[in-house]
């Protein structure tokens, strides 16, 4: 992993921006997107690896764009920060597959711990990955007798 990339989307601008902030002087690299589509892309484009999510972006509610995310890229770690404390709303992001489920107001220390356990989840997956690739498709070197 280049640089640990935190991406927030977010509606609200009261917790995002604080958020921002904290996690840049902690040393990351930290993104913000207001929109599904520029959510989406920088996604795509392969450089975020934990996404802080808004109860909702634009009308896309925390579930259904981490159900979207996960289908354009399975490693990237969602932590959902809800002012919904529903246990149906629980589950379904649970169901999902976020990493983490932060309650507003938001404890900053307990945020920090879950993005840390993130990146090392991602750290590890990929080192699993790398170890053991050999037996994922692609090309395999035969050892040839001539």
């Amino acid at each position: 992993m280049k640089s640990k990339t935190i991406l927030i989307a977010y509606k609200d601008p009261i917790w995002a921006e604080p958020l921002s902030e904290f996690f840049r002087e902690l040393g990351y690299r930290v993104e913000m997107a207001t929109a599904v589509t520029q959510t989406v892309q920088r996604v795509l484009d392969g450089d975020i690896h934990v996404l802080l999510l808004d109860d909702e972006v634009e009308a896309m509610t925390a579930s259904e764009l981490v159900l979207l995310l996960k289908s354009v890229n399975r490693r990237v770690q969602a932590i959902v920060i809800s002012s919904q404390e529903s246990l149906r709303v629980v589950r379904r992001l649970r169901s999902v597959g976020i990493f983490y489920h932060a309650m507003k107001p938001v404890d900053l220390e307990e945020l920090r711990s879950a993005v840390e356990c993130a990146f090392a989840k991602i750290q590890r997956e990929g080192f699993i990955e790398g170890l053991f690739s050999f037996f994922g498709p692609g090309r395999v070197m035969a050892l040839c007798s001539s």
